[in-house]
């Protein structure tokens, strides 16, 4: 049974900055820790965790915060993996060596949506990590890379002609 909101209320005032700071100190990142955080009350929130059943609430709570902050790393270590093979997938056909490719290869990027346009150009162009993208564009990470991976999917079905 999820606890009352004067519990959460309680909770989040006698310990949020305590676990923040022990979240901190397993990621090093401020707004993974800040996530960590607001991850733990929500279970909270939803019943996911009892606190009925702890024989200590700050324990139970750093123990959560112990486990979700293993997630995150573990989840972001899986996204950069995934992120850097997807950013190892930069077609050769990318850079034309004629002017008749060169402009059907216009034709096919402004055929993009601005969205993944942009993702394109930033990144082929601009030499930009994903990552360095998120944070101009002010998107999540996964929504860059996916942005990107929809835009070459779509290139690729103009690729037969970019290559000849």
């Amino acid at each position: 049974m999820p606890p009352t909101e004067d519990t959460l209320a309680r909770l989040h005032a006698e310990h949020a900055l305590s676990v923040y700071r022990f979240a901190w100190s397993i990621t090093r990142d401020e707004l993974l820790a800040q996530d960590v955080v607001q991850e733990l009350f929500l279970k909270l929130a939803r019943g996911q965790a009892s606190l009925a059943q702890a024989q200590s609430e700050r324990a139970l709570l750093f123990t959560l915060t112990r486990n979700l902050a293993l997630d995150v790393l573990r989840r972001r270590g899986r996204e950069e993996k995934a992120l850097d093979a997807l950013q190892q997938q930069t077609p050769r056909w990318f850079q034309p060596a004629d002017t008749e490719s060169g402009e059907q290869l216009a034709h096919a990027l402004a055929a993009l949506p601005e969205e993944q346009r942009s993702v394109v150009h930033l990144h082929v162009w601009e030499d930009l990590s994903f990552r360095e993208i998120a944070e101009l564009l002010s998107a999540p990470l996964q929504t860059i890379a996916s942005r990107y991976r929809y835009a070459l999917e779509k290139l690729r079905q103009h690729q037969p002609a970019l290559e000849r």
